[in-house]
C-alpha cells in the first residue's frame, strides 16, 4: 500500500493510501488518486507497481500541464520515497517506497513539519556552540543575526523550514555574494557568479535575474534552475511594477515570488525570481530581498544599463552590424515538442551555465548546439566543436591544451583557447576519458586550466555537451564522474525522437529538399507519404536527410511514388526493441503500442474501422490509445 500526502493551493493537505498496481493521478471521478486543482487534467499520470520499482509516466498533455518530479519537468521517472510530484497547483508527496538512488539530484527539502522534516532534521548535527565572550564592562546586547539552526533546538510548538537543519547563516553569504557583484566583469557575467553561488552555497536551488528591456522583457539573463522558471508574461511584469515590492504570480502551471531590483530613488532596473516552494522560507524571502537591494545598489554605483539591454560600460562592442536572420528558424517543424525546445532555447540562450543536451542519434544535438551558440551573447566568438571519442586521453588533452614544444619547435596553441569567449561544444561527452573530466571539472568550477608548462590559465567559455544516452547510466556504471555531473547539467534539454514528432516529416522533406536539391514534400503521392509518415525512425531526422539525398541523387525534384522509395519503408512489421528490461508486462506493452499505431496510420484515424480490424470494441481502443498516448493521427496524407 502506498501513502502519499496531496497538498493544494492555500496549504491544505490530506493522506490518500493506495493499495493498486497501476494507480492513475487526475481530475476525473474515475481516477484511483482523484486531485481536483487548477492545471490536473482528467487522468494526467500513473504510477506503475512492478516488485520493488515505482515508475511515473506521465498521460496527458496541455499547455500548462507539465508534470515536474523534485523541481524538474519529467514524461517518465523512477520514484523513491520523499518524492515530490507537482501538477498544476496541486503537489504529491510520496511518504513510502523504494530507498532514493544516491546518485541522482536531490530533491529540494519538503516544507512544514511533517514526518521527513522531523527526521531529516533530527539527523542532522548540532553546529558546535560558540566560545564564551571574554568578560568586559557591561554593554547593550547586540542584536544576533537570523540563522538557520537544527529543527531539534526549536520548541515543538514551533513550526519551522526545513531548510533550518542545513546551518546557513544570511551574515555567512554577504562577503561572497558582494564580491561577485562588485568583480570587473559584464551584469549578467555577475548575475550569473551570484546565481552559481547560491546554487552551491545556500538552500536556493533555483533563481534567475529577469530583464526589464522592452524587446526581451520576462527573459532570463542569468539564471539557474533545477525544474524550468518560466518567462514571465508582461501582464505579471505589470504587477510586479505596479506593486513596487515582492509580489507572487501563476506563471505557465507555477507558483513564483518575484522581487523587483530597483535602484534608489529610480525605477526597477531588473527583476529577481524564486520557485514559491522556496520564498515561503521566511529566512530565504528575507535573502531575496536582501538581495535585490544590494544588486540595486551596486547596479547604481557602476551606472549600467538595466537588465536585458546591451548598454553596460563593460559590454564589449558589438561585432555585427548586419541583422541577422532568426537562428531558431534552423529547428524546423511546428509540432508541440519543437514550440517547447525553441521556447527553451530562447530562454537559456544568453545564461552563462553550462548546458547538456541529451538524444537519440539523429535527433539534431549539435543543430542545437549551434542554435544556442548563434542565440547567445557570444555569437561573434567563435564555436568550437571537439568530440570525445576521435582519440586517446593524451591526445584529446593536447588538442584542447595544445603543445608548449621544445624551443625549436613551434608552440601549437590548444582548440580551449581558441575558443576564448565563446562555446566549447564536447559531441558524446559521456565518453571522456578520465583525465579530460578532471580538467572539464577544473574548467566549470573554476573557470582556469593548468596550460602546458604548469600555470593556471583562467578561460572564459560555455560549455555545451551532447550526449546519446543518459548520463546518470554512465555515472551509476562509474565511468563518469558525479561531481562534473552535477555541474554539466545545470540546463539539460532533452530532444524528442522523430517518432514522437512525424507530423513534422513534411516540413522536414521541404528543409532537406531546398538543402540538397531533392522533391519537396508536395512531390510525394500519397502512398509514399503516408510510407514515410508510417515508418519507425531509428536513425530520426537523420535518416530523413539521407532519403531525400537519395532521391535528389535519381530523381532531383520529379514526382516521388512508393516504388521509389528504398525498399525498408514498404515493409510493414512490428519492431520490438528491449533496452534494460525484459519485463513481460513492458513488453507486452510494447507490442500493444506498436499494434495499435500500425494499425490506426493504416486506417488513417478512423477508430470504428481500427477497433473492427483490431477484434476489440471502439470504447476499448479508445481507452488504450489514451493509456499510451497514441495520437490520432491526422496528419496523414489523404486521398483526394
Amino acid at each position: 500500500m502506498l501513502s502519499f500526502e496531496v497538498r493544494k493551493p492555500g496549504g491544505e493537505s490530506e493522506i490518500r493510501k493506495v493499495h493498486r498496481d497501476v494507480i492513475h493521478l487526475g481530475a476525473s471521478s474515475g481516477n484511483d488518486l482523484v486531485v481536483r486543482a487548477r492545471g490536473v487534467l482528467g487522468r494526467h499520470a500513473r504510477i506503475s507497481v512492478a516488485g520493488e520499482e515505482l515508475r511515473l509516466d506521465v498521460l496527458g498533455t496541455a499547455p500548462g500541464s507539465d508534470v515536474y518530479l523534485n523541481g524538474a519537468i519529467v514524461k517518465s521517472a523512477a520514484l523513491a520515497a520523499g518524492d515530490r510530484i507537482q501538477i498544476g497547483e496541486a503537489t504529491i508527496t510520496l511518504l513510502n517506497g523504494p530507498a532514493p538512488n544516491p546518485n541522482r539530484i536531490a530533491a529540494p527539502p519538503p516544507r512544514g513539519r511533517d514526518a521527513f522534516s522531523v527526521a531529516s532534521a533530527a539527523l542532522s548535527p548540532l553546529p558546535p556552540a560558540p566560545a564564551p565572550p571574554a568578560p568586559s564592562a557591561p554593554r547593550a546586547p547586540e542584536p544576533r543575526p537570523r540563522s538557520y539552526e537544527p529543527v531539534h533546538a526549536v520548541r515543538p510548538a514551533e513550526n519551522r523550514s526545513l531548510s533550518a537543519a542545513q546551518g546557513f547563516r544570511l551574515a555567512d553569504v554577504w562577503g561572497e555574494i558582494f564580491g561577485r557583484l562588485r568583480a570587473s566583469a559584464t551584469l549578467e557575467e555577475r548575475l550569473q557568479e551570484v546565481a552559481s553561488y547560491l546554487s552551491s552555497s545556500t538552500p536556493v536551488h533555483s533563481v534567475a535575474f529577469l530583464s526589464v528591456a522592452d524587446s526581451s522583457t520576462g527573459e532570463a539573463i542569468a539564471a539557474i534552475w533545477k525544474g524550468t522558471l518560466p518567462r514571465l508574461g508582461r501582464r505579471s511584469v505589470d504587477e510586479v511594477f505596479a506593486a513596487g515590492g515582492p509580489t507572487d504570480v501563476f506563471e505557465a502551471g507555477m507558483r513564483l515570488r518575484v522581487y523587483p531590483v530597483t535602484r534608489p530613488g529610480a525605477e526597477a532596473v531588473g527583476l529577481l525570481v524564486l520557485p514559491m516552494e522556496l520564498a515561503a522560507d521566511p529566512l530565504l524571502n528575507d535573502l531575496a530581498v536582501a538581495l535585490a537591494a544590494a544588486i540595486g545598489f551596486v547596479h547604481a554605483e557602476r551606472a549600467d544599463a538595466p537588465f536585458g539591454e546591451r548598454a553596460s560600460a563593460h559590454a564589449p562592442a558589438a561585432m555585427v552590424t548586419a541583422p541577422l536572420e532568426d537562428p531558431v528558424t534552423a529547428v524546423v517543424g511546428s509540432s508541440l515538442a519543437i514550440q517547447n525546445l525553441r521556447v527553451s532555447l530562447q530562454r537559456i540562450a544568453s545564461a552563462r551555465a553550462p548546458v547538456l543536451v541529451i538524444g537519440d542519434v539523429g535527433t539534431g544535438k549539435t543543430l542545437v548546439a549551434e542554435t544556442l551558440h548563434a542565440l547567445s551573447p557570444r555569437r561573434p566568438r567563435p564555436l568550437v566543436r571537439i568530440s570525445a571519442t576521435a582519440s586517446t586521453a593524451a591526445a584529446l588533452e593536447e588538442d584542447l591544451l595544445g603543445t608548449a614544444g621544445p624551443p625549436d619547435r613551434r608552440r601549437r596553441p590548444g582548440r580551449l583557447f581558441e575558443a576564448d569567449g565563446g562555446t566549447l561544444l564536447i559531441e558524446e561527452v559521456s565518453e571522456l576519458p578520465a583525465p579530460t573530466q578532471a580538467l572539464l571539472y577544473r574548467l566549470l568550477e573554476a573557470r582556469e586550466v593548468v596550460a602546458p608548462g604548469g600555470r593556471s590559465v583562467p578561460v572564459d567559455v560555455r560549455v555545451i555537451g551532447t550526449s546519446s544516452r543518459p548520463l546518470t547510466r554512465a555515472v551509476e556504471e562509474g565511468t563518469f564522474r558525479d561531481d562534473l555531473y552535477y555541474r554539466l547539467s545545470a540546463l539539460t534539454l532533452r530532444l524528442p525522437t522523430l517518432r514522437d514528432r512525424k507530423e513534422d516529416i513534411p516540413a522536414l522533406l521541404d528543409a532537406f529538399a531546398a538543402r540538397h536539391g531533392g522533391p519537396p514534400a508536395a512531390a510525394f503521392d500519397v502512398e509514399a507519404m503516408n510510407a514515410l509518415l508510417d515508418f519507425n525512425y531509428a536513425g530520426n531526422v537523420r535518416e530523413v536527410e539521407n532519403e531525400v539525398r537519395r532521391l535528389a541523387a535519381q530523381l532531383g525534384a520529379g514526382p516521388v511514388r512508393l516504388s521509389d522509395l528504398d525498399a525498408k519503408f514498404g515493409d510493414e512489421h512490428v519492431e520490438l526493441t528491449l533496452a534494460e528490461s525484459d519485463d513481460l508486462k513492458e513488453i507486452v506493452e510494447k507490442v500493444e503500442r506498436q499494434v495499435i499505431e500500425r494499425v490506426m496510420r493504416k486506417v488513417r484515424g478512423n477508430q470504428s474501422l481500427g477497433a473492427r480490424l483490431l477484434n476489440i470494441s471502439r470504447g476499448s481502443l479508445i481507452a488504450k490509445m489514451k493509456e499510451y498516448d497514441i495520437k490520432d493521427f491526422r496528419y496523414l496524407k489523404r486521398q483526394d
